[in-house]
């Protein structure tokens, strides 16, 4: 319960970010809202549960499986969410706002934005997340076949992370260097600490770190992300959202102050997440826009992106995650019925 309702919260500040806040910033036009979230939250502490759950998944078993699971739970959503919105906006699009190309659909099924943004528009720019993960996941994937992850070598990796990414931010902003912004960017360097803090809050609950080096840890990486945003306000929430996550896996489950009537809600909200955060942004902001347009007002408008987003998400959910993952890691699972001894994540 405890992780449900964190992805809950972060998934509904996402939402809130771009439903009060970006949609003006992007389409001025659109009447203010009723209230204003200027706070670039959700998206960090998604990434932040994600390298947490990616700690705690490897040392469950099969990583040869965990990475395949990975890549099954994600792409067939992501592949799906970007035709679907494509199409949703070269149908309902208003008069003047961009209508993505071929080439920019096929760019964005490749996920070639974070390289050459100047190049490749984003069709829904949400999903500058998903190419960091599955680099990420795909890392540590390697380094633990490698066998170099073990013992201490992990919690130094971490610190040698969080150096190199420091080390070379003056660089990527002061080098006119395309080619160096592009592997900077690419790589996904300016958020991998986000990534390196969920592992940190894992290795600490599983009592790997010790409180005061996991807290030093930490701190470093909230650090760094004030020296990658440069927005203090974003920085204090982060470090809030870092407290809170650490919460949930260090302490007991948070069942207990869940209303009964509640759980199921929540759980079935926590299911749908993923496909959530894929459709919502240009799909809401085209809903906002129409709604406008015949007369309803900002809270109307809020209303109409939320139930779109998770009414979208659930039918992306229902119809290609869930079963393309359980099709998938069914051949998986034929082709390699026997998973190889690995050791548990130290």
């Amino acid at each position: 319960m405890s992780w449900d309702l964190l992805r809950v919260g972060a998934v509904g500040l996402v939402l809130l970010f771009h439903g009060t806040f970006l949609v003006r910033q992007w389409h001025p036009e659109m009447a203010a809202r009723p209230f204003v979230f200027p706070y670039q939250l959700g998206a960090s502490l998604l990434l932040v549960i994600s390298g947490y759950f990616a700690a705690l998944s490897l040392r469950k078993g099969d990583v040869v499986r965990w990475w395949a699971g990975r890549m099954a739970r994600m792409l067939p959503a992501f592949l799906v969410g970007v035709l679907g919105t494509s199409l949703f906006l070269r149908l309902f699009a208003p008069p003047g706002w961009y209508v993505p190309t071929l080439h920019d659909v096929l760019a964005n099924l490749a996920m070639l934005w974070t390289w050459k943004p100047q190049v490749f528009p984003y069709v829904d720019a949400a999903h500058w997340t998903i190419p960091l993960q599955l680099l990420w996941f795909t890392a540590i994937f390697v380094l633990w076949r490698s066998r170099r992850m073990g013992g201490d070598t992990a919690v130094r990796a971490l610190w040698i992370v969080l150096v190199v990414e420091l080390a070379l931010l003056p660089v990527r902003l002061n080098l006119q260097s395309e080619t160096f912004r592009m592997l900077y960017d690419g790589f996904g360097l300016y958020r991998v600490h986000l990534f390196t803090a969920g592992i940190a809050v894992y290795l600490w609950s599983a009592r790997r770190l010790r409180g005061p080096h996991a807290s030093g840890l930490l701190g470093v990486c909230v650090f760094v992300h004030l020296c990658q945003t440069r927005h203090v306000s974003w920085t204090i929430g982060l470090a809030v959202g870092i407290v809170v996550v650490s919460v949930a896996a260090l302490g007991p489950d948070w069942d207990r102050f869940v209303p009964d009537p509640l759980v199921r809600a929540l759980r079935w909200t926590a299911g749908i997440t993923y496909p959530v955060y894929l459709v919502h942004q240009s799909i809401g902001y085209v809903v906002m826009r129409r709604l406008q347009d015949v007369g309803v007002g900002p809270w109307g408008q809020l209303v109409g992106f939320t139930v779109v987003a998770i009414g979208f998400g659930w039918v992306l959910t229902v119809l290609v995650e869930r079963p393309a993952h359980r099709a998938i890691m069914r051949g998986f699972d034929r082709l390699r019925p026997t998973p190889a001894v690995v050791r548990p994540v130290d």
